[in-house]
């Protein structure tokens, strides 16, 4: 979104260990922190537990997992968000056993990894999804406009086994809401039952949490 630009990012979880989580700012960074450790140790805290947003020179990162620091690592000051991304997803890269620039490897659902570059008045996202025998990448460059969003998720449609990637264009969204809190709080009470967290960061520095449970 242009003028008063910022990054709405919410988290959700379908199983235990997913739900025990929450979003924490600290220094420029919204990160996510375990909750309940026990239940977070049931999943694959390598997929659960990364830094979401990062503040950078002029702009915001972001991201659904490890990716977020390689796109925070690639960025550079007057680079377009585009640019950014796309080297930073051009090739292989692992953390540990994980390649962070293909989909997750949580079988049956193969969630999307899915990024965020927004720098002052141009943003771009990027998605990469198993499409039944292959990863697939897409980038998409956004053309912004005040009052007015897009949105990109990692799954659509509604509680499947397994769960559908969301492939298609981000989506169109309309933002009345200034304020962090206030657009915190309105995305917040659409989400639904998955809910875990909201966090609203906006280019000037001003962010908003709220976390299930607050």
């Amino acid at each position: 979104m242009q003028g008063k630009g910022y990054v709405v990012y919410f988290l959700t979880g379908r199983s235990a260990s997913s739900q025990a989580r929450k979003l924490v700012y600290e220094e420029g960074i919204i990160r996510i922190e375990v909750t309940d450790k026990s239940e977070l140790e049931k999943g694959n805290p390598a997929l659960l537990v990364y830094d979401a947003l990062i503040a950078v020179e002029k702009g915001i990162v972001a991201s659904n997992g490890a990716q977020t620091k390689l796109v925070y690592n690639t960025f550079n000051e007057g680079m377009m968000a585009e640019d950014v991304l796309m080297n930073a997803f051009e090739n292989p890269f692992f953390e540990g056993e994980i390649d962070i620039t293909s989909f997750e490897p949580d079988p049956p659902n193969n969630t999307p990894r899915i990024a965020l570059c927004f720098v002052e008045n141009n943003a771009a996202m990027y998605s990469a999804y198993f499409d039944g025998s292959k990863s697939r990448k897409k980038f998409y460059p956004l053309e912004l406009e005040n009052g007015k969003g897009k949105l990109i998720t990692t799954y659509s449609g509604g509680n499947e086994n397994p769960l559908k990637p969301f492939t298609g264009e981000p989506l169109d969204v309309s933002i009345d809401s200034e304020s962090a809190e206030e657009i915190a709080k309105s995305i917040y009470s659409v989400i639904g039952e998955f809910r875990v967290s909201v966090a609203v960061m906006m280019l000037d520095g001003e962010h908003f949490i709220i976390n299930k449970g607050d």
